[in-house]
C-alpha cells in the first residue's frame, strides 16, 4: 500500500503469476470514513444488545411484580368481604340493641348510655378513612397497595371501636335482664302475620271514612282473608270478642304492663284466659267492623298508652 500526497492511499493488487498489476487509489478521508462508521456501527450494536438484555430482564421483574399485586388484590377483596360482613352484623346488632334499650328505657340520655347506629370517626389529617358500608375497588388502576392497605387498616379501627361499644352494650343488657327473666320472653318482639306490606303505620292519618285527621294507634299489615295471626309474645288472652269499629277483637296481656290488641279479625284460635306462647296461632285475619277490606290491625301498648308496635319488632 504507498501513500500518496498524503491525501490518498494507493492499492495494488499483483497476481502470483505475470499478469497485470492492478492499482487503486482511495481517498484518506474515505478510509477514516469508514473506520469511524464501523466502530460507531459497532458501538450501536452493543448498545442495543445491552439494553435489549435489560430489557428482558424489566419483563420478567414485572411479570413478577403484576403476579404478586393480582394476589394481593385478591386477598385484599377476600378482606374487604369478610370486613363488610363483620360491619352488617355489628350493625344489625347495633339496631336490635337500640330497640331493646328503647323498650326497656336504657336509653335515658342521662345516664349517658344511649347508642346509636355506627358512624365514621372524624378523619385526622392525613388519614384515610373508610365510611361503613363503602366498597372498594381493588381492582381499580387509581389504587396501589399502599393505599387499600391504609383503607383496610382504617375500617378495621373503626369496626373494633364498634364492637368494644356493642359489647357494653350488650354486657348491660345482660344484666338488666337478668334481673327480669320473664321480660323477654314478655316483649312482643316478632310480627303478628306472615305479610311484612303495611297499609298504615303508626301516628296522624287521614280516616278513610270521615277524611278527617286522627291518630292510628297502631299498624295494619297487609293480608288475605282467613290468613294466621301470631303471638308476638307469651302471655294470656284477656279479650275475645267485638269491640266497636274493631270489629272482633283479641287482647293478650303480657305482663310488665305491656298488652297487643288485634283488630278486624274472622275467627278467633285462642279463647279468655289461656295462656300462650310466642308464635303460636291465636286468631285469623277478617275485614270485621269498621273496615275497607280484609287486614290485620295491631296494637302495643304500655301501661294503657299506644306504642309503635314496630319499635319492638326485631327482626
Amino acid at each position: 500500500m504507498e501513500k500518496k500526497a498524503s491525501r490518498s492511499y494507493t492499492v495494488m493488487i499483483v497476481p502470483e503469476r505475470s499478469s497485470q498489476v492492478r492499482r487503486y487509489t482511495v481517498p484518506r478521508a474515505w478510509i477514516t470514513r469508514s473506520i469511524v462508521g464501523a466502530l460507531g456501527f459497532i458501538a450501536l450494536v452493543a448498545f442495543l444488545l445491552v439494553h435489549y438484555v435489560g430489557m428482558i430482564a424489566e419483563a420478567g421483574e414485572n411479570r413478577t411484580l403484576k403476579n404478586e399485586n393480582v394476589n394481593l388484590k385478591t386477598r385484599l377483596r377476600t378482606v374487604q368481604e369478610e370486613i363488610a360482613r363483620i360491619d352488617g352484623a355489628l350493625q344489625r346488632i347495633d339496631q336490635l340493641s337500640s330497640k331493646v334499650r328503647a323498650i326497656t328505657q336504657l336509653s335515658d340520655p342521662e345516664r349517658n348510655l344511649a347508642i346509636g347506629p355506627l358512624e365514621s370517626r372524624s378523619s385526622k389529617p392525613g388519614e384515610v378513612m373508610y365510611a361503613p358500608g363503602e366498597r372498594t375497588d381493588y381492582d381499580s388502576e387509581g389504587i396501589d397497595s399502599a393505599l387499600a392497605l391504609r383503607l383496610i387498616d382504617s375500617k378495621v379501627e373503626s369496626l373494633e371501636s364498634g364492637a368494644l361499644r356493642q359489647e357494653g352494650a350488650m354486657r348491660e343488657l345482660h344484666e338488666y335482664f337478668s334481673g327480669e327473666p320473664g321480660l323477654l320472653a314478655s316483649m312482643p318482639s316478632i310480627r303478628p302475620s306472615a305479610s311484612k306490606l303495611l297499609t298504615s303505620t303508626f301516628g296522624e292519618r287521614t280516616d278513610p271514612y270521615t277524611n278527617h285527621r286522627v291518630m292510628h294507634k297502631g299498624i295494619d299489615f297487609a293480608a288475605d282473608h282467613g290468613s294466621d295471626v301470631i303471638a308476638p309474645a307469651d302471655g294470656t288472652v284477656i279479650f275475645a270478642s267485638e269491640r266497636g269499629g274493631y270489629g272482633k277483637t283479641l287482647v293478650v296481656d303480657h305482663g310488665y304492663g305491656i298488652q297487643s290488641h288485634f283488630g278486624h279479625l274472622s275467627d278467633f284460635k285462642a279463647t279468655v284466659g289461656e295462656q300462650i306462647k310466642r308464635g303460636q296461632v291465636i286468631a285469623s285475619v277478617g275485614n270485621t267492623g269498621r273496615s275497607t277490606g280484609a287486614h290485620l290491625h295491631y296494637e302495643v301498648r304500655f301501661f294503657g298508652v299506644p306504642q309503635d308496635p314496630e319499635k319492638f319488632i326485631f327482626e
